[in-house]
């Protein structure tokens, strides 16, 4: 166990302090914290409060920003129902001393900058709990503290449930992650336990960046985001995974500059893109675990050494194993077939690569082994949590409404509504382009219709570092990609600086994950949670480097932005413009915003395309679509479905709703 020291602090509450009340439907008074004169703020109540007190919320909804400066217990009647709104203030609740007790609220609302957070904790062995966390940019921020506990809350709708910034002996149990951007954000942070929590939908499950000592027991990380994925680390060392569920996710674990890494009795299955890819890290183990069925590669290793022994894996659709430059000791290991490993494509058992890369595979195990993989299922555990309706504000646009219906007389008096009867505008959607009429009128300006299928895409850009090149996309690629929507009825609206946005930001020589976040906060929102852009326009950033040369991210809760590396991309495929880079590389990603990914055929995102020496060139070779890697920066256009045998209709396949509706979803056979 590399994790010592985790209990929390017991405090002994005298039984000489005092109980105190707080009730917010107690309007007129008087107010004593007593039970016949709650008072009406939780500020009234920490403030008449003594170090050991109690106090105890009883269910309404308190717009406060509320500083803890004192030890006691805090507990709400009802988490669902007991409702701190921090009315976009830096913070909702601030814990400055060590050993509060802060349990049963539903905590929503904070500020969107940088550090702001639902609950920051700046103190030592608090314990919060019981808690569901939204529409906050960090959900609980633990900042530069220790021996903390977080257990059975739910997070979801934040830039990041939970931020460990240079805090150690941590404890994070029993907790839920929804549809935030990343759910578990470690940061430089040692010997933190994460136990029995299950991360999903979400852009990232977790990701930790130089920290070391940390475990991971019994979680479940699923169906984070195709392009992105489950667990990201860069940086670290001593990083134990042990009897978790790693299902269904872009890369099941992406392992970067690290060393001493175990993985344990996991089940890594049905990952789109990778279960494991580790580059350049040092004595990664990976032992006793089922890793099957992912949609390309089981296991692939750039740079550095691993040693994947005893266990299973089989049924990868590419490659089980595939080295690069690297050393895989591969012995021990049920390959799906007595023969052990295939060598090409037309094997019966999973292929490994021979070249590029170092791997010692034989001896190989003659049958599958029952002690590989975990000992439980994700749906021992798993149950759906509903998310309640105020996630996002509905748009509210100026001008006469007689009806009091949310649009304007002027713009149902042009679309052919009657201005004097009411309308359900916020659910009525005449064209099915997700855009309700609400959001068509407030884009009414930009040429939206009502009746014709609308896309908007903002792009922002930093400054180049490369001389005589510019990250802005040019003018006549995006005509051509303009032209391509429009051929199908759909009408693509770019925001290069013209629609209220497109702007340049200021440039950086790398983005990490968590920084290409952080852009889209700063510079698509605006730090505002209720900015009306959001729901209605997709959005790109153009950087010299990121972490790859194109990929779709969760900025806040959904997919509906994407980042470009454009030097990088120039590096990897000189032969091509930058701008024509950018642009159809945009294209591409614009795909996965609109729901097209490796779930749904398995042509779409296959780097084998690329190689006239695999199988997949050949067979997906009718696929002419620029979400294929053989023809992304060749052609402008999604496929039709007519180019024959094993192609696939992308223009008939759009999901226009999916870049506000984002849900990942398994297992699906690979096509």
């Amino acid at each position: 166990n590399i994790v010592a020291s985790l209990e929390i602090e017991n405090i002994s509450y005298v039984s000489d302090n005092k109980s105190i009340y707080v009730d917010d439907s107690n309007i007129n008074g008087p107010w004593d914290g007593s039970l016949e004169h709650p008072y009406r703020t939780i500020n009234d109540g920490v403030y008449n409060s003594t170090d050991g007190d109690i106090i105890y919320v009883f269910n309404g909804t308190y717009n406060e920003s509320i500083i803890i400066d004192k030890w006691i217990i805090l507990e709400g009647e009802n988490k669902n129902e007991t409702i701190i709104d921090g009315m976009y203030h830096e913070f909702v609740i601030l814990l400055t001393v060590n050993n509060i007790n802060f349990k049963k609220f539903t905590i929503k609302n904070s500020g969107g900058y940088k550090d702001n957070a639902g609950i920051k904790a700046d103190s030592n062995k608090n314990i919060i709990s019981d808690c569901s966390i939204y529409r906050t940019k960090t959900g609980v921020y633990i900042n530069d503290t220790d021996h903390n506990e977080v257990t059975n809350c739910t997070f979801h709708t934040n830039g990041e449930g939970i931020f460990l910034k240079s805090s150690d002996f941590n404890v994070i149990k029993d907790c839920y992650f929804i549809h935030n951007a990343i759910g578990i954000n470690i940061q430089i942070s040692e010997r933190n336990l994460i136990s029995n929590c299950f991360t999903y939908y979400n852009g990232l499950g977790i990701y930790i960046n130089s920290s070391s000592n940390n475990e991971f027991i019994h979680c479940a990380i699923s169906d984070n985001n195709d392009n992105q994925g489950g667990i990201f680390f860069t940086g670290c060392t001593n990083l134990d995974f042990i009897n978790c569920n790693i299902v269904h996710n872009g890369i099941g674990l992406k392992i970067s500059n690290s060393r001493d890494i175990i993985i344990k009795n996991c089940n890594i299955i049905w990952n789109t893109h990778c279960g494991i890819r580790s580059n350049d890290s040092q004595n990664v183990i990976v032992k006793n675990c089922e890793i099957a069925n992912n949609f390309r590669y089981a296991i692939t290793s750039v740079g550095g050494n691993c040693k994947i022994i005893y266990n299973n894996i089989y049924e990868n659709y590419v490659y089980g194993i595939k080295p690069q430059s690297s050393f895989c000791d591969t012995r021990y290991n049920w390959w799906g077939f007595i023969t052990g490993p295939a060598y090409t494509s037309f094997g019966l058992a999973d292929r490994i690569a021979r070249f590029g890369g170092r791997i010692r595979y034989f001896p190989w195990l003659l049958k599958h082994q029952s002690n590989a993989g975990t000992d439980w299922e994700i749906g021992d555990f798993f149950t759906t949590i509903e998310l309640p309706d105020d996630i996002h504000k509905t748009i509210e646009i100026p001008g006469i409404d007689t009806d009091n219906d949310g649009a304007p007389d002027s713009w149902e008096i042009k679309w052919g509504y009657n201005p004097n009867v009411w309308d359900d505008h916020v659910n009525l959607d005449p064209d099915k382009d997700a855009l309700n009429n609400l959001e068509e009128c407030y884009t009414d300006d930009y040429d939206s219709s009502p009746i014709h299928k609308d896309i908007f895409l903002e792009f922002d850009w930093t400054i180049t570092s490369e001389i005589d090149e510019s990250n802005k996309p040019p003018s006549g690629q995006i005509e051509l990609m303009k032209s391509a929507f429009e051929k199908n009825d759909i009408t693509l609206h770019i925001d290069d600086g013209n629609l209220g946005g497109g702007e340049e930001i200021p440039s950086k020589p790398y983005f990490t994950y968590d920084e290409i976040r952080d852009i889209y906060w700063n510079y698509f929102l605006h730090n505002d949670l209720d900015n009306p852009r959001k729901g209605i326009f997709h959005y790109c950033f153009i950087c010299d480097r990121g972490p790859g040369g194109g990929f779709s991210v969760v900025g806040w809760d959904h997919l509906d932005y994407f980042a470009i590396s454009a030097s990088l991309l120039k590096e990897g495929f000189p032969r091509y413009d930058r701008g024509r880079l950018i642009v159809t590389t945009s294209m591409h990603e614009a795909g996965h915003t609109l729901g097209l990914f490796v779930d749904d055929f398995g042509g779409i995102d296959n780097l084998e395309t690329g190689y006239p020496y695999d199988i997949n060139f050949w067979r997906f070779r009718n696929y002419k679509s620029c979400l294929s890697y053989r023809y992304t920066w060749d052609i402008m256009d999604y496929s039709d479905g007519t180019h024959g045998k094993v192609d696939f209709d992308d223009w008939g396949n759009l999901d226009f709703l999916f870049f506000k509706n984002s849900h990942f979803e398994w297992p699906k056979e690979p096509v």
